[in-house]
């Protein structure tokens, strides 16, 4: 008989174990981090706030469990980045620091190029509602983002879809402030009509 098969099976099972309830604690996290993104876009600050403190202790006590399992649970981190940083935008207007969320840098800087997605629907909406300072802010955060994160070039193999990221990014930066400059427009030729008159 191979020698401490029944201990290897043993520690291999309860890495099995750890692996599933990691699993499900970063499915919990992803959802509520879905929830919290959603309630900010409606505009209910307190609720997404309230939602946000419990995914941050989630996020804590995964954190204190995943040592040696970190790949299982980093998407949890991204998505939880993601929504901290549409928060404090949103809420006091800056970026919150990586030592600030307790969080590993690839899924800070995962979660930040994902937050441009989230603040394009913000500008489009600010827009619609004819607030052109609040989209132009939002606007300005999403190319503070982009460019800080612009130089930095890893490989897949080290981050993975970082390049991707960054390439969408840019995509709707450039989508948004054609948007902008189009609503510029529209109130250009809206005071010039009195005066053609």
């Amino acid at each position: 008989m191979i020698p401490r098969i029944e201990e290897i099976e043993a520690e291999i099972l309860s890495l099995q174990e750890r692996r599933d309830g990691i699993a499900a604690s970063s499915r919990n996290i992803i959802r509520l981090s879905g929830r919290c993104i959603t309630m900010m876009h409606a505009g209910n600050v307190e609720k997404a706030k309230a939602t946000l403190d419990e995914i941050t202790a989630l996020s804590k006590k995964l954190m204190s469990q995943d040592k040696g399992l970190e790949y299982a649970s980093q998407q949890a981190y991204q998505e939880y980045v993601e929504a901290c940083a549409l928060y404090f935008i949103i809420t006091e207007r800056r970026i919150p620091a990586e030592k600030e969320l307790g969080v590993d840098s690839i899924s800070y800087l995962l979660g930040l190029l994902d937050v441009v997605g989230e603040l394009k629907r913000e500008v489009f909406e600010s827009l619609r509602k004819d607030e052109i300072e609040k989209a132009e802010a939002y606007y300005s955060f999403m190319n503070e983002i982009h460019d800080s994160l612009l130089p930095l070039r890893f490989s897949s193999s080290i981050i993975p879809d970082f390049r991707k990221k960054q390439d969408v990014s840019r995509i709707q930066l450039e989508g948004v402030r054609g948007e902008l400059l189009s609503f510029r427009n529209r109130l250009i030729l809206q005071a010039e009509k009195p005066n053609a008159k």
